[in-house]
């Protein structure tokens, strides 16, 4: 497995550079989607695939919640929590409707929103990288370097659309303070959908909430030391240093033995943010993910009070 995983990590790892040495080139930040490290995670790297969704779902559902993001920064009016709100019932909608658990669509919906992402260059971006890994992820079925992953459909039952009311109230209040003095990195999208993760039924991520913070944290403290140092202090590409930050993250959730995605889309976002933002982002990303935990740990304890 290690030797695949190798395999699968040098893949991803390159999709990594092809999308920020893009951005690069052509001078347009929109080109990278730090959500494609997230889905290399739990398309190529994990041992199984992390979501119940198909290939076509998966990339129908991530492109068209790309679309709706940036559409509500082109259409709806200049207030964040009503954008965000928005954003939410547009992803949430789009992935109960594709019967799929790929919660990554909030990540790809919401970042044009807390971003100010107009371009539909960061849609094409989304489903160029995206095509990328599920094209890699058929080639590595085919010559039996990942297991293939059976999709069963999800219903949407009352007790799903319940528990998506909740996961969106709940993420909306947490998102009221952070939206009104616009300290985006407390809800960073990639948070949103840890959270989301974690308050599912039967979530098995909950188990290990201690070290998917641990993680978390990490990915964020390695993120703004690749981008200060690398990039900043030694002159060095944002590639290579986005490169290197993804590739500390990935070994570290193999060597946890939790394939946690959103970590991984956490360490790819200081590449996009403004400098003047680097210090603050990875206690700003950790404390935000501790309050959205303590949210999911009281859902779910309720949840299971109820039944």
């Amino acid at each position: 497995m290690n030797k695949n995983q190798n395999i699968a990590m040098g893949i991803s790892l390159a999709v990594v550079a092809i999308m920020v040495g893009s951005a690069e080139i052509f001078g347009e930040k929109e080109i990278i989607f730090p959500e494609i490290t997230a889905v290399a995670m739990g398309a190529l790297i994990a041992p199984v695939q992390s979501w119940n969704t198909s290939r076509t779902r998966l990339f129908a559902a991530i492109v068209s919640a790309a679309v709706a993001g940036v559409c509500i920064v082109r259409f709806i009016p200049e207030i964040l929590i009503l954008r965000i709100a928005l954003g939410l019932l547009v992803a949430v909608s789009v992935i109960t409707l594709s019967k799929t658990s790929f919660v990554p669509a909030i990540s790809a919906c919401i970042l044009p929103i807390l971003m100010d992402t107009k371009s539909p260059v960061y849609v094409i971006s989304v489903a160029v990288m995206t095509a990328f890994i599920l094209i890699f992820q058929k080639v590595l079925e085919y010559f039996g370097l990942h297991e293939k992953y059976e999709y069963r459909p999800i219903e949407p039952s009352s007790e799903l659309l319940k528990l998506r009311a909740k996961q969106v109230i709940t993420v909306l209040v947490i998102c009221i303070l952070p939206a009104h003095f616009h300290e985006i990195f407390f809800i960073a999208p990639p948070l949103i959908v840890a959270f989301f993760e974690l308050s599912g039924k039967g979530s098995k991520l909950m188990k290990r909430k201690y070290t998917a913070i641990a993680l978390m944290a990490a990915a964020a403290f390695a993120g703004v030391m690749a981008r200060f140092f690398i990039s900043e202090k030694l002159g060095l590409t944002l590639t290579f240093g986005a490169v290197l930050s993804s590739a500390v993250i990935f070994v570290l959730c193999r060597k946890a033995k939790l394939y946690f995605p959103p970590c991984c889309a956490i360490s790819t976002l200081p590449f996009i943010i403004p400098k003047t933002a680097i210090i603050k982002f990875p206690f700003e990303v950790t404390a935000g993910y501790i309050v959205l935990t303590i949210a999911a740990v009281i859902i779910t304890k309720i949840d299971n009070n109820t039944n």
